[in-house]
């Protein structure tokens, strides 16, 4: 195991065919069953070019798995299994464990593609906002600046000087308002005076009403007869 092998003298696949007295092709061979029997693909120690490297203990074990497989009359996998002690049931622990973590990884990169969906999503709404937020913000500059420019066009017709055809028109203007004013005070006065003369009228009509009355009181007056007192005593004289 690579584990096994750290601080051990490693031999190269022509070294180590010599000495099982293979071909390197038939090595590379052995090397390949032993690595899918076990289910460990980095059993055997690698150079940087990913070359195997061999130690005693591997080499022992090749010899007597090659001795195995001919003489005990067995396959190439079924001598693997019982010289590197692997059961059917490791192997399926094998296979479940490659799958457990081929099914992980399926799902960590799921969970990676929602993540950057919402991602994508929040940058989305983000640069939405910032848009109708600058959208705003430029409407409001253009009434600022329109309002600025009626403010300026305002402030050079105040600072232009007057035309003698602006000030006949002034001087009319304000001869049409004194017109207007002179004609509704005389209309006010000959209201007053209405008013005055229709009080008149009615107290003439008063005064006259109520000597009118005096006098019918006092000739009812006098149609009047006196009553003829009488005296206790007259009873006497009937």
């Amino acid at each position: 195991m690579v584990s096994d092998h750290n601080f051990e003298e490693l031999e190269a696949p022509a070294k180590t065919a010599e000495e099982l007295h293979i071909s390197v092709a038939t090595l590379r061979k052995y090397s390949l069953i032993v690595e899918k029997v076990t289910g460990n693909k980095d059993y055997y120690e690698r150079t940087k070019q990913k070359s195997r490297l061999y130690s005693a203990k591997d080499i022992e074990d090749l010899k007597a798995f090659r001795a195995l497989s001919k003489n005990a009359d067995l396959t190439l996998q079924e001598a693997a299994r019982q010289i590197f002690a692997v059961s059917d049931k490791k192997i399926e622990e094998v296979k479940k464990a490659a799958k457990m973590q081929k099914s992980v990884a399926t799902n960590t990169a799921t969970v990676d593609a929602d993540q950057v969906v919402k991602l994508l999503t929040m940058l989305q709404n983000t640069i939405a906002s910032q848009n109708k937020a600058i959208e705003d913000l430029q409407k409001q500059v253009a009434r600022v600046e329109a309002q600025n420019k009626k403010l300026i066009d305002r402030s050079h017709q105040l600072a232009e000087p007057e035309s003698e055809d602006s000030k006949e028109k002034a001087n009319n203007k304000d001869q049409e308002a004194a017109k207007e004013i002179t004609e509704e005070q005389k209309s006010e006065q000959e209201a007053h005076e209405e008013i005055l003369r229709k009080a008149r009228e009615n107290e003439e009509k008063r005064r006259k009403q109520q000597v009118e009355e005096n006098i019918h009181r006092t000739l009812a007056q006098m149609q009047i007869r006196p009553k003829k007192k009488h005296h206790w005593w007259d009873r006497f004289f009937k």
